[in-house]
């Protein structure tokens, strides 16, 4: 025997939760851009290797990188999120 439960039939969006807003504050310092969503949502990627090197969610980092990572811009980044872009390797002759 099965059941069926009735369907509802007064649906409304304000029943919906508030989604937060798409707006972002976005900084560019020290070789660095840092976005950072009204609700404290950040994320700060170096430019140099394009690497994500930091993703907080209330307050709280979420990502790994080594504390011996040189974040200065020099050299590659161990941890964090390599971002790949693709890249024409073929050229004409």
């Amino acid at each position: 025997m099965s059941s069926t439960r009735p369907k509802p039939n007064n649906l409304s969006l304000s029943a919906t939760p508030a989604q937060p807003s798409a707006s972002a504050t976005i900084t560019h310092d020290n070789g660095r851009v840092t976005a950072t969503l009204p609700t404290g949502e950040s994320v700060e990627v170096l430019l140099y290797g394009a690497t994500v090197v930091s993703w907080k969610d209330k307050g709280g980092e979420k990502l790994w990188v080594s504390e011996g990572a040189d974040l200065n811009g020099g050299s590659a980044v161990r941890g964090g999120v390599p971002l790949v872009f693709p890249v024409r390797i073929h050229s004409e002759s």
